[in-house]
């Protein structure tokens, strides 16, 4: 996969922008948590209101080509609203010198504040999952598209370390930067519903963390935990069960065969394992996530027992990380303007006797 290495593309800081800033995200959590954290700390450079803005920043994702499609798709809809003002997509898109953006906006490094309180989560707007046409904020928080959405994002890490064949995130993160879990527990104390934010969190991280929701008798939820971190704390991740201080527990699977698994470069055991783990702790009363990976090259999966196992499950079409907008808007309108669910999501609702959640 050809893409910018760290480095080599100039992108604006945010304290180089002049006047007010109005941020929204197209991205995950992890992303918007960065720039809620940013605002937070620098309140003044910020506005909620459009009318107000001096610029306009964009938090993007570019994990496929649809993400990136929404992306562009969101700063066009901006711009055709108020062409006045200066336009900037930051985030993940930012660091693709591959892609190219239209030409009234500019690249802007991702803007974090490291172990800043996040008092207002409404400083940067939080766009509705493109993956979900019907999204609706009423809807509950198990319904496509609200998992985690309204939880408190404690930052406790960015990036990642591993090199999966087919995730650029390493990349477009960044270096692996891990917060001090110490200097994180007034945060942790404070606010209720806690989502520890990480694109990858590590075993001690996990480890530590179990200790602090012993230590305070106080759940909290965890997303991205890779499988061979999940199979590594076992025994904390059951114990907090136990204990009912687990809430939501997501671990990308991606997919449970192993010959499909053996070409991403994932740990084959561990993936397996990791869905008997899930099962031990869905037992137990924790909500298990997980993602997969459908139209992987040209081999047949079936992820019924994926489906079977997981309360919530989402799912990427493969891409082939060349970006080409006339095939993004083909794909987009396949996999989500259709309405018609992809025949490998399809067949596996059927074969475990469930309906599309959406």
């Amino acid at each position: 996969m050809d893409i910018v290495k760290i480095g080599v593309i100039k992108m604006k800081q945010i304290e180089e922008l002049v006047g007010k800033s109005y941020m929204t995200c197209s991205a995950c959590m992890s992303v918007w948590a960065d720039g809620l954290s940013w605002a937070n700390a620098h309140t003044e450079a910020v506005t909620t209101k459009l009318s107000e803005a001096d610029n306009i920043i964009v938090l993007s994702c570019q994990v496929t080509d649809l993400a990136v499609l929404s992306d562009l798709r969101t700063i066009e809809k901006y711009h055709s609203m108020f062409p006045e003002k200066n336009f900037f997509i930051s985030g993940c898109l930012a660091k693709r010198e591959d892609v190219s953006l239209p030409s009234f906006a500019e690249r802007l490094d991702t803007p974090r504040e490291n172990y800043q309180f996040i008092t207002n989560r409404r400083l940067v707007n939080f766009e509705k999952p493109f993956w979900t046409p019907e999204f609706s904020e009423q809807d509950s928080d198990k319904v496509d598209g609200h998992l985690f959405r309204d939880m408190y994002p404690l930052r406790i890490s960015k990036g990642c370390p591993k090199k999966c064949s087919y995730c650029t995130i390493r990349i477009t993160r960044g270096d692996f930067e891990k917060l001090e879990t110490s200097l994180l527990e007034k945060e942790f104390l404070k606010f209720d519903d806690i989502l520890l934010i990480a694109d990858s969190p590590t075993v001690s991280q996990i480890k530590q963390w179990y200790g602090i929701a012993l230590k305070h008798q106080k759940p909290f939820s965890i997303r991205n935990v890779e499988p061979s971190v999940t199979v590594a704390c076992r025994e904390e991740l059951n114990d907090l069960a136990d204990k009912g201080l687990l809430k939501v527990y997501h671990s990308p699977v991606q997919s449970s065969n192993p010959e499909v698994l053996l070409d991403m470069r994932r740990p084959v055991n561990a993936t397996l394992e990791t869905m008997a783990i899930a099962s031990e702790l869905k037992n137990k009363g924790v909500y298990i996530a997980t993602n997969i990976i459908i139209d992987y090259k040209n081999y047949s999966q079936d992820f019924s027992k994926i489906y079977a196992l997981y309360d919530y499950v989402s799912w990427n079409p493969l891409w082939d990380g060349v970006w080409n907008r006339d095939k993004a808007e083909k794909r987009f309108d396949l996999y989500i303007n259709s309405g018609i669910v992809p025949g490998e999501v399809e067949r596996a609702l059927v074969n475990c006797g469930k309906s599309l959640s959406k």
